[in-house]
């Protein structure tokens, strides 16, 4: 009798514990289901924060994830990481995605809410997350000094971005350089250019910084080491006030665990950090009363000797050259009326940048048409220019004087004389080889015509709205050709790097680094197609 009882105890005692086992596993599942996590609810304007969304199932088949966010800007691509699970006959799977983001400015942020669709057709809204983005007390200055005091007062990191223009103010159209230098006294690893200000109000040109070396500096007690990473030369525009953005960088540095053992000195965690610039102002000033100008900076005239070849028109060659914006210059005048007429050539325009400024050449092609024969003079050949000082300064060819013979722009060039033609036999033999020959070129070249228009049909199918859309869409077209985009990254091949060069423009495109147009987009993806064919 005690036997029995015994065992219905050990029975009752293994279907509870069975009941447990079950509900333990059903609780542990469904806390692992579809969320959105945040590392972080409270962060400085200089910090990241890290964004978690795990789904898990049939949302596991989801790519790429949409996050809506306010006061904030992802940071590149996520990354992602997949488990596949085996347990008593029944299979799962999760799948995690983990963001990078910074914030744009101080106040209330948030992340969601979010919605999945799973590929049975489920639909799961994920609840938003609020943050808060406290106010920056260096945010609004690009003072170094002012900045590492502020930093270690706050027990930050001593690295940080400043933005310093060679001038405070300048007039339309003058050259204002620009120069974004970063300031580390951090263990960083490496860093990159995470966000480019948008310079509607300037025409920009982009200067060379790869001469520039390191410098060691001391501020605040601490050393630091100053490095440009980015440096403009900007044309005003219009007048006024004119703001250049704020850029940033994103770094990643050695952050030491401990402080207390000995060994704490080798012993550390990498994090990710986000920098930004303060805008920086630029009072642009209007160009004083006067008759109008052809350029404001520094600016040189040159002009060729003028030479008339064959009874034609007289050619004479007009180069402008400086530190100005050059592409919307007039071409310079003649300072008396001229005996014929004139016609102007638009030359090449150059642009050579340098690590302090960018001087522009600008062509032109004046053609003569002497109205008489004999003696000719050209008369003296003049601009106006605005000089930083804000002086009119009158540039200046001196006239000069040459023997010529009459011209008239319909004799530039001049009709054979007519002749009688008699029908000969032979002649018919150029044409029928003419004919031949265009026979043979159109069989070389009809096929080739038809591979560019079928690959530009591709391309054109190919080019989607966002960087993230065409990667997906080029990656899907070569998986369809039995080509693997993954090892295709790590191919030394010409196909392999076509393939790397689009993935590099897309993802700095993806970063807003640069400015992509929709056509270079499109010449990568040709290389990448015309490579693998």
């Amino acid at each position: 009798m005690v036997t029995i009882r015994m065992q219905n105890a050990e029975c009752r005692m293994q279907k509870k514990l069975l009941v447990f086992g079950v509900s333990a596993f059903c609780i542990l599942h469904s806390a692992f289901g579809n969320e959105l996590t945040v590392d972080k609810r409270t962060l400085q304007l200089d910090d990241t924060i890290t964004i978690t969304i795990t789904v898990e199932d049939s949302f596991a088949k989801i790519d790429s994830i949409h996050i809506p966010l306010q006061n904030l800007v992802i940071d590149g691509p996520p990354s992602i990481s997949s488990e596949f699970q085996w347990i008593n006959g029944r299979t799962s799977r999760r799948k995690v995605f983990r963001y990078t983001a910074h914030p744009s400015s101080s106040g209330a942020a948030l992340v969601g809410p979010l919605m999945l669709r799973g590929s049975d057709g489920q639909v799961e809204t994920l609840a938003p997350v609020s943050i808060q983005v406290l106010p920056d007390a260096i945010a609004g200055t690009n003072d170094p000094l002012k900045i590492i005091r502020e930093m270690l007062a706050t027990n930050r990191e001593p690295i940080f971005l400043i933005a310093e223009a060679n001038k405070s103010a300048a007039y339309a159209g003058e050259e204002v350089i620009v120069t974004w230098t970063l300031y580390n006294g951090a263990s960083v690893q490496q860093y990159s250019i995470g966000e480019v200000p948008k310079l509607e109000d300037f025409w920009s040109e982009e200067l060379h910084i790869a001469g520039d070396q390191p410098q060691q500096v001391m501020l605040g007690g601490v050393v630091l080491q100053k490095v440009a990473v980015r440096r403009v030369a900007l044309f005003p525009l219009r007048g006024g006030r004119l703001i250049v953005g704020s850029m940033g960088v994103n770094a990643s540095m050695m952050k030491r665990l401990s402080t207390g053992d000995p060994f704490g000195l080798f012993e550390g965690v990498m994090v990710d950090v986000h920098r930004r610039s303060a805008p920086l102002a630029v009072d642009v000033r209007p160009l004083p009363p006067g008759p109008p100008v052809s350029a404001v900076g520094e600016v040189m005239l040159k002009c060729g000797s003028p030479l008339q070849r064959n009874g034609g028109p007289v050619a004479m060659d007009v180069t402008m050259s400086g530190q100005a914006n050059l592409r919307a210059a007039t071409p310079p005048q003649w300072e008396k009326p001229i005996d014929g007429s004139v016609e102007i050539a638009e030359g090449r325009l150059g642009v050579e940048r340098g690590r302090g400024d960018a001087t522009m050449t600008r062509n032109w092609r004046y053609l003569i048409f002497p109205a008489h024969s004999g003696a000719f003079t050209l008369p003296a050949l003049t601009s106006t220019i605005l000089t930083p000082g804000g002086t009119r300064h009158t540039l200046r060819c001196e006239a000069r004087t040459l023997n010529v013979q009459a011209a008239t722009a319909d004799e530039r060039h001049p009709r054979a004389p007519a002749s009688t033609r008699h029908f000969d036999p032979a002649s018919l033999l150029p044409w029928a080889g003419g004919i031949a020959a265009f026979l043979l070129a159109a069989a070389l070249i009809v096929p080739r015509v038809r591979r560019i228009r079928r690959l530009r049909f591709e391309v054109q199918r190919l080019v989607q709205e966002t960087p993230d859309q065409t990667r997906a869409a080029v990656d899907d077209h070569l998986a369809s050709r039995g080509i693997d985009p993954g090892a295709l990254l790590q191919e030394r091949s010409d196909r392999g790097d076509a393939y790397r060069s689009l993935r590099s423009l897309l993802d700095a495109a993806h970063r807003d680094r640069f400015e992509t147009t929709r056509e270079e987009i499109a010449d990568r993806v040709r290389d990448v197609l015309s490579a693998a064919a």
